[in-house]
């Protein structure tokens, strides 16, 4: 699904793009370790959201396309996602959504963290962008990371709305490797020992 914008209502962080689906495009077959957190094992429709989480934690649906080098992602909420950090995203270690290849591991996230120290020359105190490496979770997390890198990307958020402009070779992704949108938070995981560091899935939906 290349060049396509895809776009599944259900639970994330996204805009609401038009659609256009190939169900005829080939896709890597999942690593079995993560696919065991692919939003479709849980039934259409379903998610997994953290109990007292504001409502921009949950996504609603999100979409992924590609144009001129440039991978356009996108996701919608449940509420407004807020510029700066409000109590919720103060009280965490790192909020944000991400746009994820289950293949691979491979993803793209948007993140605000003011509560740890700074990690991107973009916009380190406010939201920012990192292409990520994840494997298997351990412990309490759904995920590990394994290694977080740092990207200049466009990032536009307008009430329920967050969207990402970002070079497909930053990213390391083509849309057509993307597999699932989620909300998240980043928590300290003694089991990921690549980092230490584990992330815990608030909600997903499939691309």
């Amino acid at each position: 699904m290349q060049n396509a914008m895809r776009i599944i209502p259900a639970l994330a962080v996204a805009v609401t793009l038009a659609a256009c689906a190939d169900p005829g495009s080939a896709k890597q077959a999942a690593n079995p370790a993560l696919a065991a957190h692919d939003p479709s094992m849980l039934g259409r429709g379903s998610s997994i959201v953290a109990a007292a989480a504001p409502d921009y934690t949950t996504v609603e649906s999100a979409g992924a396309a590609a144009s001129g080098g440039a991978l356009k992602l996108a996701s919608d909420v449940a509420g407004d996602i807020p510029r700066f950090a409000d109590t919720f995203i103060g009280g965490v270690a790192v909020f944000g959504y991400a746009w994820a290849d289950l293949g691979t591991g491979r993803g793209v996230v948007a993140v605000i963290h003011p509560a740890i120290g700074r990690d991107s020359n973009q916009n380190p105190d406010a939201w920012h962008t990192h292409p990520v490496q994840l494997a298997a979770g351990a412990g309490a997390s759904n995920f590990c990371i394994v290694s977080i890198g740092t990207s200049q990307a466009g990032i536009a958020i307008t009430g329920d709305r967050i969207r990402v402009n970002i070079a497909e070779h930053q990213a390391g992704l083509s849309a057509g490797d993307l597999d699932v949108a989620a909300a998240f938070i980043v928590q300290g995981e003694a089991g990921c020992s690549a980092t230490g560091l584990g992330v815990k899935v608030l909600s997903a939906v499939n691309l």
